[in-house]
């Protein structure tokens, strides 16, 4: 009898103590819903309290992410929601935990129509150095961003010389981002420094490399624009200051005429068989433009002028080898030029001239005009950023800022919101048949 009583204890006290584990819940959220997110985005917070494993994961990782993917414990999720310039959309981010799944729901407002949203892009410098105690080669933090900080100020519509027509604020806005691919923090924001073997680098083979240790380095192109900073190696025809890839345009009606067209409106780095990316050579990083003064390898301006052929301009003289009076940058506001003719009779003059008075800049002002090759009669002042040679180079023109918001709104390959209904694109599998092409900025 006692060893029946006994087992019915045990038994009993056995659906006690399974009824009250199962009251109480395997995680606890502190919302199930995100409603109203604004079209520019925004940083949202998800606490979890528990005391098991769990795991983040977004069905929409094109515009919507979490980190961390995973946790032991009470924890904050953050969630990323990136601006929307398409319409009104909804996300899913699903928590798993002890067994359950619990969703949650992210609605976000779509930009209203007729407004501009202001990209915040995010750029991720690799500095490669042989010897860490060489200054061109081991770039310092303070510098870069400085540097950077200068390029926004163009991208802002903020200009340096008086008189032109005014800049253009192309709502645009680079930053240093403080956790890697990861959300692991960053030693340092916005920049890795990688020990090199060789320095210096042959600027053109590298942007042409299908090297993997040079193809691993890039992070992912469509949330990051890579910035690669090392020495480079001296070229027949004169020292390379910057070197930049153009972008890919999506064949059909939201095509961009200058580019290289391709059938996807969605790729990923793995499609690319070259690291598809800004150079800048860091043995010109420490320059900038004395008040007052000229100098045609300022640090600030090869990196704005870099930028722009990474979103899609072309350099404001002409380039067409057909016919040298061509405007071949596809933008009607900025008057072309013969740049081989410039170069011998006002240019070298120019300069020679501005040396000879001991830097005087009264001698160097011939050199700033340029005449339109469409239109003889008609002579300008060069304000922009595109064009290297001697030029104030501190503006863009309302055409080239329509051709950058083209490509941050439909390229391939470029970090920030689409127009394009991406999340239902698929990326090719493999590496692709794409030419390579790169636009050089020289030193003159």
């Amino acid at each position: 009898m006692k060893t029946k009583l006994s087992y019915l204890l045990t038994v009993f006290f056995c659906l006690i103590l399974a009824s009250c584990s199962t009251d109480e819940p395997a995680f606890t959220l502190s919302q199930d819903t995100f409603n109203d997110i604004p079209p520019e985005g925004k940083t949202l917070s998800l606490q979890i309290q528990t005391s098991s494993e769990w795991t983040a994961t977004s069905l929409n990782k094109d515009w919507c992410s979490v980190t961390p993917a995973t946790g032991t414990g009470n924890g904050t999720i953050s969630i990323e929601v990136s601006g929307n310039i398409s319409k009104d959309r909804t996300g899913t981010i699903v928590i798993y935990c002890n067994g359950i799944q619990t969703n949650i729901n992210i609605n976000q407002k779509a930009l209203p129509e007729g407004e501009e949203l202001c990209y915040q892009i995010p750029v991720i410098f690799h500095v490669l150095y042989k010897d860490k105690n060489d200054r061109h080669q081991y770039i310092s933090a303070d510098r870069i961003k400085t540097v950077l900080a200068n390029v926004n100020q163009y991208y802002k519509g903020k200009t340096i010389a008086t008189g032109g027509d005014a800049g253009q604020n192309i709502n645009l806005e680079f930053y240093l981002p403080e956790t890697d691919q990861s959300g692991n923090q960053l030693e340092t924001p916005g920049i890795e420094y990688i020990a090199w073997d060789e320095m210096p680098i042959d600027c053109e083979s590298f942007m042409g490399s299908d090297n993997s240790k040079i193809l691993n380095m890039l992070w992912d192109m469509n949330k990051y624009i890579n910035i690669m900073l090392y020495n480079f190696a001296e070229v027949d025809g004169g020292t390379i200051l910057g070197i930049s890839h153009l972008p890919l345009s999506t064949k059909g009606r939201n095509y961009l005429e200058g580019l290289q067209a391709v059938d996807y409106t969605h790729m990923e780095n793995s499609n690319l068989g070259y690291p598809q990316c800004v150079s800048i050579n860091t043995l010109y990083f420490d320059q900038d433009t004395p008040s007052n003064s000229y100098n045609s390898a300022d640090a600030n301006v090869t990196l704005a002028h870099e930028l722009g052929h990474y979103l899609g301009l072309h350099h404001a003289f002409n380039e067409s080898e057909e016919d040298p009076n061509a405007d071949s940058d596809y933008c009607m506001d900025t008057p072309p030029y013969n740049r081989s003719l410039y170069e011998q009779s006002v240019m070298i003059p120019a300069y020679q001239a501005w040396k000879a008075s001991n830097f005087d800049m009264a001698a160097l002002q011939p050199g700033f005009l340029r005449t339109n090759s469409l239109n003889p009669e008609q002579t300008f002042t060069s304000y922009n950023l595109m064009d290297y040679e001697i030029s104030y180079s501190d503006r863009f023109t309302l055409n080239q800022k329509e051709r950058m918001r083209h490509v941050l709104e439909y390229s391939p390959l470029i970090p920030g919101p689409k127009r394009t209904a991406s999340t239902r694109s698929v990326a090719p599998q493999g590496v692709l048949d794409i030419p390579i092409i790169y636009k050089i900025c020289y030193m003159h």
